[in-house]
């Protein structure tokens, strides 16, 4: 997928309104937060549809390692979680 460096939002705010394009390429560029949404879809090629940011956290995410059911990954870093409407 092509997208130019300036689609990218440096930053997601609170109460602030974006794209699902623009949260989409967020995501890419951002590897380490997660998107909370009632939607199950982002749709990288929609600039009409918008999120408005209702909730920003960044905590330690606790999982099970992804080849193993039995062993918990341990966090070294926070992760930001964003939750959108």
């Amino acid at each position: 997928m092509a997208y130019f460096e300036d689609e990218v939002p440096k930053s997601l705010e609170l109460d602030e309104m974006y794209s699902s394009r623009e949260i989409y390429l967020f995501m890419l560029e951002n590897r380490n937060v997660i998107i909370l949404s009632g939607s199950t879809h982002l749709n990288h090629h929609d600039n009409e549809k918008r999120y408005r940011v209702v909730d920003i956290k960044e905590n330690y995410v606790h999982k099970t390692a992804d080849d193993s059911s039995r062993t918990h990954r341990i966090p070294s870093t926070k992760t930001k979680i964003y939750e959108i409407r």
